[in-house]
């Protein structure tokens, strides 16, 4: 019985996951799959086509055939942590000298609010709200770059019509900080996503490479009462970036510790 296209994918990528077939090495031919497991042409080429979607292999061209797709061999940590200098905040020492990606800019229009960040902002979703979006990345290494959407509370805009234009020295922090006169506390989630194909294109990804998101949000108090004045939808390369962050003990962790009294994997 001829095997299905799955199945022939299912055997080339367990070569792959064991290094059978290295980083760089050509995978059977076409013809060869046609061959070896009495399939057509169209079966091995969906095969083939789907460890292309998942992004472990990519076509050549010519004498080079379907090879499997080399890892970046260099992968930004990045800590959380907010940091400031002469320009203003930023997040983590190794993006301090990111920069707008060469031939972008900072697009700021007033669109539909994602479900998601319309539950966080509190507000219905859907409603037109004040967003700032920008590519911005490492000047050196095009690899490394971010997509950031940063969605603004109708009420902050409506008192800050700056944060519509042009900002100023410090950005949309500065100018919310010196509104409210007091300091913003931030809060991240960390989770993935798959790219759009927009995203994709702007981040330079290859097909089936998932990404990094953050959500983060900036909260401010307001007359006594907290405030989600932003939203901020950060995207990045699922496989060029990871994050990092210490874990604290909490109260019941505390040195020294209680013995333990049960067998986690009794029961």
């Amino acid at each position: 019985m001829a095997q299905t296209a799955e199945e022939i994918a299912n055997q080339l990528r367990e070569l792959i996951r064991t290094g059978a077939v290295a980083p760089g090495e050509r995978l059977p031919t076409m013809e060869m799959l046609v061959a070896e497991h009495g399939v057509s042409r169209q079966t091995a080429r969906q095969a083939l086509n789907q460890l292309k979607s998942e992004g472990l292999v990519e076509y050549k061209g010519g004498r080079a055939g379907t090879v499997v797709r080399e890892r970046p061999s260099r992968r930004m940590v990045r800590s959380r942590g907010m940091e400031r200098d002469h320009l203003g905040y930023y997040s983590g020492s190794n993006v301090q000298h990111w920069r707008l990606v060469a031939g972008t800019r900072t697009e700021v229009a007033t669109a539909p609010v994602p479900p998601d960040i319309a539950e966080l902002l509190g507000v219905s979703a859907g409603e037109p709200v004040v967003v700032r979006k920008r590519l911005n990345g490492d000047p050196d290494d095009e690899r490394f770059r971010q997509l950031t959407d940063s969605w603004l509370h109708p009420a902050v805009v409506a008192e800050l019509p700056v944060l519509e234009g042009h900002t100023g020295p410090g950005g949309i922090y500065d100018r919310i900080e010196e509104w409210a006169g007091a300091p913003i506390s931030w809060e991240e989630e960390v989770t993935a996503a798959t790219p759009s194909p927009s995203d994709a294109a702007a981040l330079l990804l290859p097909p089936g490479v998932p990404l990094l998101r953050v959500i983060r949000t900036s909260s401010i108090q307001v007359e006594g009462k907290a405030l989600i004045a932003e939203v901020n939808d950060i995207r990045r390369s699922g496989e060029l970036f990871s994050v990092k962050y210490p874990l604290s003990r909490q109260g019941a962790a505390k040195w020294p510790v209680a013995s333990a009294t049960a067998d986690f994997y009794q029961g």
